[in-house]
């Protein structure tokens, strides 16, 4: 039984989830029209949004509502059908990497955040999640640890393992699309008023993701991100 709730958990959201997916496009609709046309975006919206019906019941079950972790994926498998639309049109990773920054800044602009990430209740729920995370109780799920803050240079941070929109990703063929995933956490952090630091990433053939929050603090605009001590892309 409780494997096939686990099958049917997107499947039960899928028309909230294709609600979502038509919102995140008229959010982003002028973006796209400026940079593709009006008639192309129409014929982008019909195609992607085919694209992520489709791969609905390719999202791995990683706890659903109990994982907040569930929500990032469900996040990236949005993105998943424009990027690759984005290939198929002929932009190159610099093109593709520009305009989904696009997005993603319009995107956290809209969407507001769903929690307070440094209130002490976050604090224990994360602390309990990467200790739940060690179980590896799903294959497509996030293992990580807590970083206490060292009462300085960063607030807390998270050093991730395993990532589980790497490893989705991977399995459609398309972890290339990585680096320019990662870039959206600074966009959020940017959008939401906190800082955000890191050196590494799963996502760029680092072991591991080490992320570092600063309350109050300030997070630069991470395009172009060669500079980023993360990015690995050079072309």
């Amino acid at each position: 039984m409780a494997i096939e709730e686990e099958k049917n958990y997107y499947l039960k959201k899928k028309r909230t989830l294709l609600r979502t997916f038509k919102t995140a496009l008229v959010i982003v609709k002028n973006i796209l029209i400026e940079y593709f046309g009006e008639s192309k975006f129409k014929e982008i919206s019909t195609i992607t949004e085919k694209e992520f019906e489709a791969l609905i019941p390719q999202i791995p079950y990683v706890g659903g509502d109990e994982n907040h972790l569930t929500e990032d994926l469900i996040n990236a498998t949005l993105l998943l059908p424009l990027l690759r639309v984005f290939e198929k049109e002929g932009l190159d990773f610099y093109e593709i990497g520009k305009l989904a920054y696009d997005l993603f800044e319009a995107f956290y602009k809209v969407i507001p955040p769903t929690s307070n990430i440094f209130s002490e209740e976050s604090f224990i729920q994360l602390k309990e999640s990467a200790k739940h995370s060690k179980l590896r109780k799903y294959n497509g799920d996030w293992v990580y640890d807590f970083v206490e803050g060292d009462g300085k240079t960063f607030t807390y941070g998270t050093d991730y393992y395993e990532c589980g929109v790497f490893k989705f990703y991977k399995s459609q063929g398309a972890e290339h699309f990585m680096p320019i995933i990662c870039i959206s956490d600074f966009a959020q952090a940017q959008a939401y008023g906190y800082g955000l630091k890191r050196t590494q990433t799963i996502g760029n053939g680092a072991p591991l993701c080490d992320f570092r929050y600063i309350k109050n603090g300030s997070t630069p605009r991470a395009w172009p991100p060669d500079n980023l001590p993360e990015f690995k892309k050079r072309l």
